[in-house]
């Protein structure tokens, strides 16, 4: 069976002839697409109440943390610093929090996109740099043209799933880690010393975050990334079917003959 993948919801503004304008619930087609082209199904998941994460995440098999608006820095225990923030939205930082740390607990397959890994390294007690001022700006066709060279540290995960040392990705974020979260390793950076990709110390947990946007490129290491989403989410939803089974045979009585007087 093919696994079930959560993406977290994007939010934007919608004007429209009869409602005005309205708050939207979306996600772009480019995650679909790369996630149904790996193998696997796409939900996007509504943001809603960080207590009720637990209860979501069991209908899932893994996550994926897309792109977005700017993270509050209260989150992170910082005051807004620059005027360049955009797209806030506090419940959705609650609430994609909570999703990253419960996943965690469950050691639940998880890749981070753009804002998918800054919420990854806030959860675990990281921060952000709030402005890169000399970071190459988002420009018309950035999206979908690798221009920026990245290092990749030589036996990590990131390593394993592109299988090269050096790749070039697209770059469209005005933020980045400053300090890492609990837990976390850089595992890629920029020539400019700004990190591209963190990922779980801990080999159980297969997490992956880049700061780049691999939906957009739907190429080599960009299809890579979600190829070894979707794997690993099938491997952990055959164990969890494997250890379920077992624990079923256990419990099943066995019968006893009774012996019958003569």
């Amino acid at each position: 069976m093919k696994p079930v993948i959560a993406v977290s919801a994007q939010h934007a503004v919608s004007t429209t002839k009869h409602y005005g304008d309205q708050q939207v619930t979306s996600l772009y087609d480019l995650y679909v697409t790369a996630i149904q082209q790996a193998g696997g199904i796409p939900v996007v998941l509504a943001h809603g109440e960080p207590g009720d994460v637990a209860r979501l995440l069991e209908r899932f098999d893994a996550v994926v943390l897309p792109g977005g608006g700017d993270i509050d820095p209260l989150s992170y225990g910082d005051a807004p610093q620059t005027d360049t923030l955009y797209g806030m939205r506090p419940e959705s930082d609650l609430f994609e929090v909570a999703l990253v740390r419960e996943a965690a607990k469950r050691k639940m397959p998880i890749l981070g996109i753009c804002r998918g890994l800054q919420v990854i390294n806030v959860a675990f007690g990281g921060t952000l740099h709030q402005d890169l001022p000399e970071h190459p700006q988002d420009l018309a066709g950035r999206a979908f043209a690798p221009h920026y060279r990245t290092a990749v540290a030589p036996g990590s995960r990131l390593h394993r799933v592109v299988g090269r040392a050096e790749i070039v990705v697209n770059s469209l974020h005005h933020q980045g880690v400053k300090d890492v979260g609990e837990g976390l390793r850089v595992v890629a950076t920029a020539k400019d010393g700004v990190v591209e990709s963190i990922e779980a110390e801990s080999p159980a947990w297969e997490m992956l975050a880049v700061q780049w946007h691999p939906e957009c490129l739907q190429k080599d290491h960009a299809t890579a990334l979600f190829d070894w989403l979707v794997a690993s989410a099938a491997m952990r939803a055959t164990q969890l079917d494997l250890h379920s089974l077992t624990e079923s045979v256990r419990v099943i009585p066995v019968k006893r003959k009774t012996a019958v007087a003569s």
